[in-house]
């Protein structure tokens, strides 16, 4: 690949650009019109099921469930009485918890089917006498007698304290199904805004109702994000501002670039608003993404610039219009020429470095690297566009440093100069400190939940957290079983495998309680005095027992625990505090115990649910983030090879990003900082970028050995041109994204943190290592009697 000669070409191009600057500005006005009219057409789905591996089995068996056992998704209500009030163990309110029942019955987003509460328990003595049978809260008891057996029956049926009300009588669950739910397609954040609108217009001062659950996460965490970065993205904007007054020191090089990152973010979203890619939980990232790296290629061209029009004014005078018209365009070429190469290939390798997102089974990640990369490669078009063409239309005067009324000519600092002077011992403690990390790198695991990514201190983390305190939990395991026996679980075989299922699952790790089609059944057989084991009893009373339980089917719940046609059924295992750990635990033990009870009936097994589908969005990201950090490396070190003809000079250039990611990856095992959704994302993000420090060393250093400079004086020149420019842009990045620290979500705050750290250790990484290996870059092998003048 010649990229001398492609140089060549362009040529002619760039000249007419620098002579017709005010058409290339109509020009880039009229295109920003046409494809920003795209940002009319964007969708937010920041819903986190957008965000589903698409293809996974786990998520197709879940969704497959739902239709099986006709199942609405469902919000957790968790209703709690106001500080200072009594609980719900007296008939005032058993009758407040009947009112918010038939409430929540009668909103048009729910299915007054699905709506489960301790006032849909029914009374299961009339159980022979289908007609009479009504919810036990229909008939609360004034006699003080007859009301403490009426609690203790309430009280004896095994789900009250699970699921539906606490021990202390302090807390009752609410499960509320969407309408409509079982078929796909719902619109569930219009229902959660239903349903929060319905708690702000409750009339209900002695009651504290909150949401909770994962369908609540899922949607919330979205709007919070969004929230988040309502504010994050100002403020970024002025910290950019502010680093770039800090190090261009000009009016013209604070405004040029923040111009630039607002064209970079309306063609990039307006494409996607063209094609109809929704901004997604992913994707929320994308524009603090691009207006971080989008300055970067114009903090090195204004930095030359600068120093050209510098070079050009007379000694102890200011650059001015008058005195020279030529020389901002002159100026703006000769800049061009020093630095417009390492532009091209910086961008090239950045843009790989999205690309290999593509890789990804997730559509959202693929659809984040894909306009990552091409808002990339529109800011380097616009570099060489845009940039030259507002430049040479400002007053010169906008590029005389704010400060000292005159561009000065940057030297090496301080520690760069002892770094020239004792190259063997930086890249010695370079290699160091990546072999002191490296050990860390086994220690690494993956560990993540959606209530972890909440502000800790939020409503819905309260809620979840209370919620856990007080019944088995809000997160679902699913354990489905299917035989291709007709009405097998209905028959004694199948439902002594049910009990054998139910009993191991039980002892499973981090299982609080186990619901399944056996309960019903069990309390009916009790009711009509049958307390042996279901199992064990005979064929004809199952069968009666199974025909009183299907005439309140709905009423019960039955068909979301035993399929029409009996040969599906379901136990619902409920986690506490679930997590991708636990969730794994879990899901090893029953994958170990369970295939020795099924086998023998030939029954099937799969696992769905809440607690699964989270841990595969989990896994997906984290091992398509593993994929994309091999993918983009490759890509890297493909098109480094292509350009310098040499595996030796691509493997030079690549070297301090690997040592990089090997120190900051092996300093989170250390750490036990775990892979997550936001962490596994920083690595492959940081290939992209970390190489740009070491493409525009060895440009600048190869451009001074060319033209005659010795080893010593080469790295002198580098590091007093280029030099300052890679500095402040791993400032400009570095800060750029310790933004989101500042974020009270923790995957906004963890990206932040590793992003800073990963830009810090690569321009770190570059600053050691290069000065050693650079004499190797020049064709024509090392100077040593220059490499000894330097060190």
């Amino acid at each position: 690949m010649d990229l001398q000669a492609a140089e060549r070409r362009a040529e002619p191009w760039l000249d007419a650009i620098l002579d017709r600057p005010r058409r290339t500005l109509g020009v880039v006005s009229i295109l920003t019109l046409l494809v920003g009219s795209g940002l009319l057409r964007l969708d937010l789905r920041t819903d986190g099921a957008a965000i589903y591996p698409t293809g996974n089995v786990t998520v197709q068996n879940t969704l497959d469930d739902r239709a099986a056992f006709r199942e609405s998704e469902q919000a957790i209500l968790l209703v709690n009485p106001a500080r200072g009030r009594p609980g719900f163990d007296s008939a005032t309110g058993f009758q407040a918890l009947r009112r918010l029942q038939g409430s929540l019955e009668a909103l048009p987003v729910t299915d007054p089917e699905r709506v489960r509460s301790i006032a849909t328990l029914l009374d299961p003595d009339p159980i022979q006498y289908l007609p009479d049978v009504e919810p036990l809260l229909d008939h609360i008891p004034e006699d003080p007698e007859q009301w403490r057996r009426w609690n203790e029956r309430l009280r004896s049926f095994p789900l009250t304290p699970g699921l539906l009300l606490s021990q202390d009588s302090r807390s009752a669950a609410f499960y509320v199904g969407v309408a409509g739910g079982v078929a796909p397609g719902h619109d569930r954040e219009a229902f959660i805004d239903a349903l929060e609108r319905w708690i702000d217009e409750a009339n209900e001062s002695d009651l504290q109702l909150r949401l909770t659950g994962p369908l609540a996460a899922e949607v919330m965490l979205g709007r919070s994000v969004l929230r988040d970065l309502s504010w994050l993205v100002p403020f970024m904007v002025a910290v950019i501002a502010l680093v770039l007054a800090l190090s261009l020191r000009t009016l013209g090089g604070v405004l040029i670039p923040l111009a630039e990152v607002v064209l970079v973010l309306v063609w990039t979203l307006g494409l996607m608003g063209h094609l109809g890619v929704p901004v997604t939980l992913v994707t929320t990232i994308l524009p603090i993404v691009l207006m971080t790296m989008a300055v970067t290629d114009e903090v090195h061209l204004l930095e030359r610039f600068q120093a050209r029009l510098a070079e050009a004014a007379p000694t102890g005078q200011e650059p001015t219009p008058g005195a020279d018209p030529g020389a901002p365009r002159a100026a703006m070429k000769s800049a061009i020429a020093d630095v417009g190469r390492p532009i091209v290939l910086t961008s090239l390798t950045t843009a790989i470095g999205f690309l290999s997102f593509l890789s990804a089974s997730m559509g959202p990640i693929r659809d984040f690297g894909l306009f990552t990369a091409v808002g990339i490669l529109i800011a380097m078009a616009l570099s060489f566009t845009f940039v030259p063409a507002i430049a040479l239309l400002l007053p010169a005067s906008s590029f005389v440093e704010l400060s000292r009324g005159r561009a000065r000519i940057s030297q090496p600092a301080r520690y760069e100069r002892a770094v020239i002077h004792h190259p063997g011992l930086a890249a010695a403690l370079a290699i160091l400190l990546a072999l002191a990390a490296a050990p860390g790198l086994g220690r690494l695991s993956v560990q993540d939940s959606w209530i972890d990514n909440f502000d800790p201190d939020s409503a819905l983390v309260s809620a979840e957290r209370d919620f856990n305190a007080a019944f088995w939990g809000s997160y679902r395991f699913d354990v489905v079983l299917r035989s291709d026996e007709p009405r097998y679980f209905q028959y004694p075989d199948g439902l002594a495998l049910v009990e054998g299922v139910r009993d191991v699952a039980a002892a499973g790790p981090h299982v609080a309680g186990v619901e399944s089609h056996l309960l019903p059944f069990e309390v009916v057989a009790r009711t009509i005095g049958e307390d042996a084991g279901l199992s064990s009893l005979p064929k004809a009373t199952i069968l009666r027992i199974v025909a009183l339980v299907w005439g309140v089917r709905e009423e019960v719940g039955l068909e979301q625990l035993l399929a029409w046609g009996a040969q599906t059924a379901r136990l619902r295992l409920y986690v506490n505090s679930p997590d991708f750990t636990r969730a794994e635990a879990l899901r090893a033990y029953l994958e170990r115990e369970l295939p020795p009870l099924l086998e023998p009936a030939q029954v099937e097994l799969h696992f769905s649910g809440d607690l699964p589908v989270a841990t595969e969005v989990v896994r997906s990201i984290v091992t398509n983030q593993v994929a994309s950090l091999s993918w983009a490396l490759a890509g890297v070190c493909l098109l480094l090879a292509l350009v310098f003809r040499s595996l030796v000079r691509a493997a030079i250039v690549v070297l301090p990003l690997a040592l990089a990611l090997i120190s900051l990856l092996g300093a989170m095992g250390w750490l036990g900082v775990s892979l997550g959704i936001a962490t596994s994302m920083f690595s492959a993000l940081a290939i992209g970028v970390g190489v740009d420090f070491a493409l525009h060393f060895v440009h600048a250093y190869e451009r001074a050995r060319r033209a005659g400079s010795s080893h010593g004086a080469a790295l002198d020149q580098t590091l007093g041109s280029s030099g300052r420019a890679i500095r402040w842009n791993a400032v400009v990045l570095g800060l750029g994204f310790l933004v989101l620290t500042l974020s009270a979500l923790k995957p906004n705050h963890s990206l932040g943190l590793l992003l800073c750290a990963a830009m810090a250790t690569c321009y770190a990484m570059t600053l050691l290592l290069l000065p050693r290996l650079a004499s190797r870059f020049v064709r024509g092998g090392r100077d040593r009697s220059s490499e000894r003048d330097a060190g």
